[in-house]
C-alpha cells in the first residue's frame, strides 16, 4: 500500500516516532537535525508488539530460534510492528536479545522488572521507573525470612543473595546470565533503592508468602508468581499492563493498538489491556481463558505463528 505523508506540522503531541535510517523524531523533526521531515500514516497504523521473554519468546532451553527472530525482524522491516521486551529481569538480562532482534535499528523498548522501568533502545533513555522504597526492604527480608525462602535483588552487574549455592537463585543466574554474588547481610547490601526483589523456594511456601505480603505490605508492595519458583516484589501497582498504558499514552496509541503474548501470572494484566492478547500453548490454562487467541507453544515457535496470524494475511 502506497504511503501517503502527513505532515510534521501536524505536531503529534509526545508521540516519539521512528525510522531505522533517521533515528528517533520527536515533535515531527530529528532530535539531533535541523531540518523538518515527514511522518507517515504507517508509522500511526504500527501495531506495538508486547513479548514476555521467558515461557514466551524464548524456549525451555532459553533459545530464540530462528524462526521467532526472523519474523520479528521482518515485521519490524515492514513497518507492522515495534517491539517491546516486556520481562520481570533486570535490565541487563535483556540486552542480548534487544540486539539479536535489532531493536534499536526499529525503536523498540524494554520493560525490565515487570514494567518498573521502561527504556528507549536506541536512545538508552529511561522513561519511566519506579522503585521500592527503602524502609520496605528489611521488611519483605523479614517476611522471607518467615516463610524460609530467599530473597534476591539485583545491581547493575549483580544478583545479590545471603545463600549460596541455592538451586533457586542458580536458576534466576540461568535466565539472566548474571553472576551472584553473595553477601553477608541481604539488608545491609541494598544500597540504593531497587525497582524489585525476587522471592525464590518452592510453590508451597511462596503461595502463603504472596498471601502474607498482599496481608501486610499490600498497600505499598504487589506480589506475584513468574513461574512455580519465582514470587515477584514490585512497588504497588507496578506490573506490565499498567506500564504499557503509560507507554500508549506517550505514544499516542491506544490499546487497540498492542498486541501482547505471554505465558505466566505476571503476564495477565497485559494481556487484559491488549487489543490482541495471546497466550502461549504451554500457559495455564486459566492464563489462556483471558486471551484473545492461544498460539503455540514455546516450542513450536508460538511467536512466529500467532504474527502469522494477525500480522502476515
Amino acid at each position: 500500500m502506497d504511503e501517503e505523508p502527513l505532515l510534521a506540522s501536524l505536531d503529534p503531541s509526545g508521540l516519539s516516532a521512528y525510522t531505522p535510517s533517521l533515528g528517533p523524531l520527536r515533535g515531527g523533526r530529528l532530535s539531533q537535525g535541523a531540518f523538518p521531515i515527514t511522518f507517515y500514516f504507517s508509522s500511526f497504523l504500527m501495531k506495538l508488539l508486547a513479548l514476555d521473554i521467558d515461557g514466551t519468546l524464548i524456549t525451555r532451553a532459553h533459545q530464540l530460534t530462528d524462526g521467532v527472530r526472523s519474523a520479528l525482524i521482518d515485521a519490524q522491516r515492514m513497518g507492522k510492528v515495534r517491539v517491546i521486551l516486556a520481562s520481570g529481569r533486570p535490565t541487563p538480562a535483556l540486552h542480548a536479545l534487544s540486539e539479536a532482534l535489532q531493536l534499536a535499528q526499529y525503536g523498540g523498548y524494554l520493560m525490565p522488572f515487570n514494567g518498573a522501568k521502561i527504556v528507549e533502545v536506541a536512545t538508552k533513555r529511561v522513561i519511566s521507573t519506579q522503585l521500592l522504597d527503602a524502609d520496605l526492604i528489611p521488611q519483605l527480608y523479614a517476611l522471607t525470612q518467615e516463610f524460609g525462602v530467599n530473597i534476591l535483588t539485583y545491581t547493575e552487574e549483580y544478583i545479590l543473595s545471603e545463600i549460596e549455592g541455592d538451586p533457586y537463585a542458580e536458576k534466576e543466574v540461568t535466565l539472566t546470565g548474571m553472576p551472584l554474588k553473595v553477601v553477608p547481610s541481604f539488608v545491609e547490601a541494598v544500597q540504593e533503592l531497587v525497582p524489585k526483589c525476587l522471592a525464590v523456594g518452592p510453590l508451597d511456601r511462596l503461595k502463603p508468602l504472596a498471601e502474607a505480603v498482599e496481608a501486610r505490605l499490600g498497600d505499598r508492595v504487589s506480589a506475584f508468581r513468574s513461574s512455580d519458583f519465582f514470587l515477584e516484589l514490585v512497588p504497588k501497582g507496578v506490573n506490565k499492563g499498567a506500564s504499557l498504558e503509560r507507554l500508549l499514552l506517550l505514544l499516542g496509541k491506544t490499546p487497540a493498538d498492542l498486541i501482547a503474548m505471554g505465558d505466566n501470572y505476571n503476564d495477565v494484566e497485559m494481556i487484559r489491556l491488549a487489543g490482541t492478547g495471546v497466550a502461549m500453548g504451554n500457559a495455564p490454562a486459566d492464563i489462556q481463558a483471558i486471551a484473545d487467541f492461544v498460539t503455540r507453544s514455546n516450542a513450536e515457535d508460538g511467536v512466529a505463528y500467532a504474527l502469522e496470524q494477525f500480522l502476515f494475511v
